[in-house]
């Protein structure tokens, strides 16, 4: 799935794509918006941005688990020549650190702002919102020839995939 950013002024502007969207065959998870004025979003039944698409938890997460299995296994390869029993302790410890890896990044994560729309932040608080579109391959001609058809002034600004990949920074902009 390719996940496509459009940043608008007007909230009535996104209630109507919604619909639009919606009316095409675009699902309610295929389409989230993320604003400062979250009753807003609310009193227009907008499909808000979820948790794990504000902050970076699954990000942090993925990291986490890289660093705490390197420091399991280069602790095992210390201690696992001078055990008796090198087997369990060895994977004792990588399954603990990879653990301690994966919680400590997950909750550094959900401190953060998920890495995909942190170049998006002084938008939003600008009053600014975020469409978030979630489009199969087979959509993308048409919800991008829709929105070209009904808001011709409503370019893209930025895409991606809508999964996390560990090493990748966020989408691009393209100007």
């Amino acid at each position: 799935m390719k996940r496509i950013y459009y940043l608008l002024d007007d909230i009535g502007d996104a209630d109507s794509i919604s619909t639009m969207l919606h009316k095409s065959g675009i699902a309610d998870w295929q389409f989230h918006v993320l604003a400062k004025d979250e009753d807003g979003l609310y009193k227009h039944h907008l499909h808000r941005a979820n948790f794990l698409q504000k902050k970076d938890l699954v990000h942090s997460g993925q990291r986490g688990v890289l660093v705490g299995g390197v420091a399991g296994l280069y602790l095992s390869l210390f201690i696992v020549p001078w055990s008796l029993s090198s087997t369990p302790l060895f994977a004792s410890i990588l399954i603990a650190l990879v653990t301690v890896g994966v919680v400590s990044g997950g909750i550094l994560g959900s401190f953060h702002e998920n890495h995909k729309i942190a170049r998006f932040h002084d938008d939003i608080e600008q009053g600014q919102l975020l469409i978030m579109l979630d489009i199969r391959k087979h959509q993308l001609e048409l919800v991008t020839s829709l929105i070209k058809l009904h808001y011709p002034e409503l370019k893209p600004v930025g895409n991606g995939s809508m999964f996390s990949k560990t090493f990748t920074p966020g989408p691009r902009i393209r100007h």
